[in-house]
């Protein structure tokens, strides 16, 4: 995946995450276990392209891949 593409894919993750919780919190939508699943699964989905884009160097050095 191109590093375009993962981050475009970054931010779709973190709107679904966004829109969730501001839903949550305006009362338009339940805060229920499957809710937050949805919630997590966006957010772990964006801790692994992350992940993927951000690999470290020999040196501990965070670079792009």
């Amino acid at each position: 995946m191109s590093s375009p593409d993962a981050v475009h894919e970054f931010r779709n993750h973190l709107a679904v995450a966004i829109a969730n919780v501001e839903a949550i919190r305006d009362g338009v939508l339940p805060a229920t276990p499957d809710r937050c699943e949805v919630i997590l699964q966006a957010l772990t989905e964006a801790e692994v392209l992350l992940a993927h884009l951000f690999r470290p160097s020999k040196d501990g050095e965070a670079k792009p891949s």
